[in-house]
């Protein structure tokens, strides 16, 4: 296939959710010519609720109180329910915390991006990597109308999640051991008064509470709070103590729609949001966060970026913040290779940028945030395990909540 100029970049990016946009912005901003590949037809295409916190990189990305523009503020807390609804605890944040609508917060990182000459391939499909020597260059992917195109770059970033399809070309073991399944439901006219409830519920469902299905995975059922009685609702299924758990048979997307089912209607606290609510999307999907991956840069010339990477908070289980920085992170450093005119891949180049990052204060909070869910999920819900057992110690558990 014959070159020219319009498929060779410095940064090729893959996927146009925050953890991409924002790389892309980075790397713009320092003068380097940037593509996003997406295959969805918009920025962030699935719809969904989101918070998060207002940190400094949300302002330096997205422009001075821009989240606070969009967002509901909360006042930071999380409310635990043991399982049953039987006990309560309430853990507090010490700065602002916002809930908003996804469309909004993505077309805002779509909008910046146009600002700083970012292209975005809407509709185009990733297939596989392209390596000369040993060195990822670049990318084959399939655009709108099926044909097959090659992009080049100096650095390929994935920032595709779950499902990207380079981490899994070099063996991530996505579905074996960091993805798991969710429930991600968007509901209106929830029975909330947001005013008095503002902040994000959790309830926890062990292994052998649900009578109707007393095999299924512990897990955690969900609601965020979104403005105008909407609300973000779902179960996240804990799978990462599941392979030691002999009670546990992993359940299909058909069980866990029945499970969800149930609960909206009839689990104790949580059944009560849904009353004559409106169901406005809902389906079962994945996130990574029972661990992180092992090798963010699996081969030369790639490295893997938030959901791709496993790089979340496996508490609340957002990852928008720690991408966000992600991104930052590596795309600085590997610019200021390239502006130094270096062999970026070499050897000895990316020990650099793997110790730099492992030291970096947020690699340090993430990692230290799994070292305690594990510990937590561990004790929780496989040697305690059933309600009775978790609610006899719910006051030991508090205690490690509020760590969280």
């Amino acid at each position: 296939m014959a070159l020219n100029n319009s498929s060779i970049y410095d940064f090729v990016i893959v996927g146009a959710g925050p953890a991409g946009l924002t790389a892309s912005i980075v790397a713009a901003r320092e003068g380097f010519k940037v593509v996003v590949i997406e295959k969805g037809e918009q920025a962030g295409p699935k719809p969904r609720g989101e918070g998060m916190g207002h940190y400094a990189i949300v302002d330096d990305i997205l422009g001075k109180d821009f989240l606070s523009s969009i967002g509901f503020k909360s006042n930071g807390d999380r409310v635990w329910h043991s399982p049953g609804n039987l006990q309560i605890t309430t853990t507090f944040r010490e700065y602002p915390h916002y809930f908003f609508e996804w469309r909004e917060f993505i077309d805002r990182f779509v909008e910046k991006t146009k600002e700083v000459g970012v292209e975005i391939l809407l509709k185009s499909e990733v297939i596989e990597p392209i390596e000369k020597n040993g060195i990822c260059i670049g990318l084959k992917y399939k655009d709108e109308s099926s044909n097959i195109n090659e992009i080049y770059g100096k650095a390929v970033l994935d920032c595709s999640g779950y499902a990207g399809v380079i981490g899994r070309y070099y063996g991530v073991p996505y579905d074996e051991e960091i993805n798991c399944p969710i429930i991600k439901c968007l509901v209106s006219e929830a029975n909330i008064e947001i005013e008095k409830t503002p902040g994000l519920q959790f309830f926890f469902i062990g292994n052998g509470d649900l009578d109707y299905s007393p095999n299924f995975p512990p897990s955690v059922a969900y609601i965020f709070p979104l403005e105008n009685k909407r609300l973000e609702v779902g179960l996240m299924l804990r799978m990462a103590q599941v392979p030691q758990m002999k009670t546990v048979i992993v359940p299909d997307d058909k069980e866990i729609l029945r499970v969800w089912d149930n609960l909206k209607k009839n689990y104790p606290g949580f059944s009560e949001f849904f009353k004559a609510a409106k169901i406005d999307y809902e389906e079962v999907t994945v996130l990574p966060n029972a661990r992180m991956v092992k090798n963010f840069v699996p081969r030369p010339g790639i490295v893997l970026i938030g959901d791709s990477a496993g790089f979340v908070n496996p508490f609340g289980s957002s990852g928008l913040y720690y991408s966000m920085e992600m991104s930052q992170f590596w795309v600085k450093n590997i610019a200021k290779k390239m502006k130094e005119k270096e062999d970026i891949w070499s050897t000895e180049n990316i020990e650099e940028f793997k110790t730099a990052f492992e030291n970096y204060d947020v690699y340090t909070e993430v990692k230290g945030l799994y070292n305690l869910i594990g510990a937590f999920e561990y004790k929780i819900f496989n040697r305690l395990r059933t309600a009775e057992k978790i609610n006899k110690k719910w006051e030991y558990i508090s205690n490690l909540l509020s760590q969280a």
